[in-house]
């Protein structure tokens, strides 16, 4: 249980479309032995994909099932590192409330995210005394890296890019892949 007076971890878990993103979390997740962690997930589009898919796994649910109010947060309208203001602002503060329920907060962007304005989020002065960036995990899908590319399907990845009108950064994928890099802690 975290003390009320320290600050909350909060892990960020990023990575291009299918390097296995929500597959870390589930792990995570499945082996908390008993630590409260909050989850925010950002989707892109209208369907919350990795929301539902940890909710099938009973992440986010109670005991019977029943999903847990707070536990889950989804952020569905584009890229987190374009809406941190908008969108993830609201959702810390909410947590902010709550730090007395919370051990751990689990924050995994989506596939096209930049970490760095993310995590330079963290210096805010509504959410800087209550939260604390302890690691960037950038998950990179092995198989495509071993052949020489950042994800198994480029042209998916580009075309989920050019799908989100509420996508700021107009990086070509290289360099996305580089600065998920290099914002890392653990790859």
């Amino acid at each position: 249980m975290t003390p009320s007076n320290a600050k909350i971890p909060v892990t960020i878990v990023t990575g291009f479309l299918g390097s296995g993103k929500t597959t870390l979390l589930r792990h995570i997740l499945g082996n908390a032995e008993g630590r409260r962690i909050a989850v925010i997930v950002n989707e892109f589009g209208e369907l919350g994909i990795d929301g539902e898919i940890l909710r099938g796994c009973g992440i986010g649910c109670d005991d019977e099932g029943n999903e847990r109010e707070g536990a889950l947060y989804e952020l569905a309208n584009g890229c987190v590192c374009c809406t941190v203001q908008e969108e993830f602002l609201p959702v810390m503060l909410q947590l902010a409330e709550r730090r007395g329920e919370l051990d751990a907060v689990l924050i995994e962007t989506s596939g096209l995210a930049l970490p760095k304005p993310l995590v330079q989020a963290f210096q805010w002065p509504d959410i800087a005394n209550i939260f604390t960036v302890d690691s960037v995990v950038t998950v990179v899908d092995g198989p495509a890296a071993a052949s020489g590319q950042f994800a198994e399907n480029p042209q998916a990845v580009d075309e989920a890019r050019r799908a989100d009108p509420n996508l700021d950064h107009e990086s070509p994928l290289h360099e996305l892949f580089e600065d998920q890099l290099s914002a890392a802690d653990l790859v």
